[in-house]
């Protein structure tokens, strides 16, 4: 398959290397000034009864799914998923228990679908009513499932999350939800925590370490500045195996059939902790990078500006500019240099490099980014894996090099000799596998694939319980 270079603001180095687990761009920043005619919008953080949150039954076969979601601005979205379809969209109030779905991931009108949350005599949400723009109704009902606080404890980090845990009979198989980097919390998973719920997986979602109500300092693809005396993904790891080992004590949990999925740095994550268990069931890299960090790095200094209409000699002294950092931060040469064109893309409002943290302020520090962080190689540890492996990656991604990452993966494995592995690059699909350039679905086929995958290797009940 041949491969399109996609992207630009300067491959956003410890910031936006894989910046969230699940982003479609602009709902971030825009969704303050989003006006939407014609419809009586309310505040979400007042519209939104936590209750509305779950999964939903069409058929036995067409399950719907509604997500918390939390923009960057920390607003609270509404994210609306039909697994059949793949549609994947933005919810807007209109009234209490109304809401409408546009054309587009972050846009109202014209409103394509109406959504009215139907409750019993005490309250409760029993289902949802859908009504499209041609006036066809469906009625969805709601299914049940069950939500309890977890806490757990790695190194200098206390841990917390939530576990949705279906309502069929357990043990139940569990996934264990693996974040991009920056400071993200459980609500960063766009649509999968109520997709795997929906296939009859317990979901553990948690809050990264140093980000919502988890403590811990977060050395991750965008903190290299706090210099611990730790490598690179070493806590983050740590963490999801702790995550795992408080699963292991659920009784309503299989402790034989824990898996990870991760996106992004997540999706990198997923095989490093795979690696370093053998009682993992299962691992899924959703756009994770699999090749020496610095060459992502280098690859993402053309293929953004590039996806971003730059013209060749923007692109050109953008891929200047990291390949300078890149050899200052190896060799140590050439500091003077750095800091000139630093401050030049500072001066340009193009900084969007170390925006996380400020730039680089010394050599050593630097130093210590190519040392701790930037060399980083993830295929050591993929030669270690020996449970089921799927991985996923849009063609257009302009964040990790699909084909490329596919490729580094493919031969790893067959050189290790495993036996059960499977690779997928969705034709048309960015970062998060959304299709371009109208991001308002997911690839044809994603969750298809996703599900008969997971569930010719994990056996669940399939029989959810319904309000």
């Amino acid at each position: 398959m041949k491969m399109k270079n996609s992207g630009r603001y300067t491959f956003a180095l410890l910031v936006t290397l894989f910046a969230t687990s699940f982003t479609f761009p602009g709902v971030q920043r825009k969704a303050a000034a989003l006006t939407v005619k014609s419809l009586n919008v309310i505040n979400a953080e007042v519209a939104i009864d936590t209750s509305y949150y779950g999964n939903y039954r069409i058929t036995a076969n067409h399950l719907l799914g509604i997500d918390r979601f939390i923009t960057d601005d920390g607003r609270i979205a509404m994210l609306f998923s039909d697994y059949s379809t793949g549609i994947v969209r933005r919810l807007f109030a209109d009234t209490n228990d109304r809401f409408v779905m546009g054309p587009g991931f972050n846009t109202a009108t014209p409103a394509e679908l109406t959504l009215t949350f139907i409750k019993d005599i005490r309250g409760r949400v029993t289902g949802v009513s859908l009504r499209n723009a041609q006036g066809v109704n469906q009625f969805a009902q709601r299914v049940v499932l069950r939500e309890e606080r977890v806490s757990f404890k790695n190194t200098d980090a206390n841990l917390e999350g939530t576990l949705l845990i279906p309502s069929t009979k357990g043990p139940h198989p569990a996934i264990i939800l693996l974040h991009g980097s920056g400071p993200l919390t459980r609500y960063s998973f766009g649509p999968y925590p109520h997709f795997f719920t929906s296939l009859g997986f317990a979901v553990l979602i948690y809050d990264k370490r140093g980000a919502g109500s988890s403590s811990g300092t977060r050395m991750d693809a965008s903190t290299g500045a706090s210099m611990k005396n730790s490598l690179y993904p070493d806590e983050l790891a740590g963490d999801a195996l702790a995550a795992m080992q408080k699963l292991q004590k659920y009784k309503d949990i299989d402790p034989g059939k824990i898996g990870f999925w991760g996106s992004s740095e997540g999706g990198m994550l997923s095989m490093q902790v795979a690696a370093r268990s053998p009682k993992i069931a299962f691992a899924i890299n959703s756009s994770g990078f699999m090749e020496p960090l610095w060459q992502t790095f280098r690859y993402q200094a053309r293929a953004i500006p590039q996806s971003k209409g730059l013209s060749p000699g923007e692109i050109d002294a953008d891929s200047v500019f990291v390949d300078l950092w890149l050899e200052v931060a190896r060799t140590g040469n050439h500091w003077e240099d750095f800091e000139k064109g630093q401050k030049r893309l500072n001066d340009m409002g193009q900084f969007w490099i170390f925006q996380s943290r400020g730039p680089f302020t010394s050599l050593e520090q630097l130093r210590w980014d190519w040392n701790h962080i930037l060399t980083f190689d993830p295929l050591l540890a993929l030669a270690k894996v020996h449970c089921p492996v799927l991985a996923v990656f849009g063609e257009l991604d302009p964040l990790t090099p699909a084909l490329r990452t596919s490729e580094n993966m493919r031969r790893v494995l067959t050189k290790a000799g495993h036996k059960d592995f499977t690779l997928n690059i969705f034709p048309q699909a960015g970062h998060s596998l959304s299709i371009l350039p109208e991001k308002n679905r997911m690839a044809p086929d994603l969750f298809k694939t996703l599900r008969t995958w997971l569930l010719a290797r994990i056996q669940v009940s399939r029989s959810p319980v319904l309000q």
